[in-house]
Order: structure tokens, then C-alpha cells, then sequence
């Protein structure tokens, strides 16, 4: 889908893996995961209002290996991140978290970590998550599951002049 983002090597592979998980993570009281026999299944993230990391100087620091392309590749992907995390966050009203990672590779690991965090947040009462998500995902997932949609939009960055690369905003009553 969208434009190729996967025309690099494996060190740009490496720091835009290890910058998005970054990104996503502010508290490990809110990562949760699920690992079976094979390996780690499911992992979700939640961000609160306040929460900072430091993924923009680790990312930073990592680019002392790489090309000119290779930084603008992955400055374009972190602009993209900002860029859609500021619109969520105008939506966001008071007493909200953000589930800012969330991802399953098998069919059943996803939902009990994402309903766990869910918990998790409702103990700390609060009462919305928000979200967003691309075309990459399987977004009907979350209106499959109660969350909603109340946005899209179109990332040029990633847009072809075939194919719209969409971002999707969620969200969902949870308290």
C-alpha cells in the first residue's frame, strides 16, 4: 500500500523499529503483552496526558551510520507520527488516554492484552481511549469491537498517485 517504505536497508529497518517502539512506550505500567511457546504474541501501549519518552534523541543519536536518504526516510516517518498524534489529540477530551501501540501476530493474542490495558486504565479512571491507525492495519478491527471512528484522512507522504495511503481515528467509552 502507498509509496515503497521498505526500500532500505536493515540498519534504517533496525532504528525505525526501535524508534517507533519509543515512541509508543511512555509507562511500563501501561505495555502489556502476551508471550506463548512461540514468542511474544501481542503487545499494547498506552500513553496519559503528560507522559514524555526520549525516542527523537535516541532516534537522533542513531544516525551517525546512516545516509542522507536514509535520515530523511525515517524523519519523514517520525513527522507522519507527530503529525497524526496531533490531530488525536485535539479530539481528546478531558480524562483520556491514548493507546499509542498496538499490534497482535496471532489470531486470539490481541484482544485480551488490549482488554487488559483497558482495565488497567479504567483502574486509573479513565473514562475515553482514543486512537489512530493506517491502512496497513486491520482498522475494522475496532469497529468490530466497539470503538468510533471519528476521523480519517489522507498521508501524502505515503499516497501514491494510485492509491491514498488513510489514517484512521478511533474511539471508545471504556469507564
Amino acid at each position: 500500500m502507498g509509496k515503497e517504505q521498505g526500500a532500505h536497508g536493515a540498519e534504517v529497518a533496525r532504528v525505525f523499529c526501535g524508534h517507533l517502539s519509543r515512541y509508543s512506550l511512555y509507562s511500563s505500567e501501561l505495555a502489556l503483552q502476551a508471550v506463548d511457546e512461540d514468542g511474544l504474541q501481542a503487545i499494547a501501549f498506552a500513553w496519559m496526558p503528560g507522559d514524555t519518552n526520549d525516542a527523537d534523541v535516541w532516534m537522533r543519536n542513531q544516525f551517525a551510520t546512516l545516509s542522507e536518504e536514509e535520515r530523511n526516510t525515517l524523519l519523514t516517518n517520525e513527522n507522519y507520527l507527530k503529525r497524526i498524534d496531533a490531530e488525536i489529540l485535539e479530539k481528546m477530551v478531558p480524562n483520556s488516554a491514548k493507546l499509542s501501540f498496538f499490534i497482535s501476530r496471532k489470531k486470539g493474542c490481541g484482544t485480551p492484552v488490549l482488554n487488559a490495558l483497558i482495565e488497567r486504565l479504567r483502574s486509573r479512571g479513565v473514562e475515553w481511549l482514543y486512537f489512530w491507525t493506517d491502512c496497513t492495519c486491520n482498522w475494522q478491527y475496532y469497529v468490530k469491537h466497539g470503538f468510533e471512528q471519528i476521523g480519517a484522512g489522507v498521508a501524502p507522504e505515503f499516497s501514491t498517485d494510485k492509491e491514498d495511503y488513510t489514517y484512521y481515528m478511533f474511539r471508545k467509552r471504556i469507564l
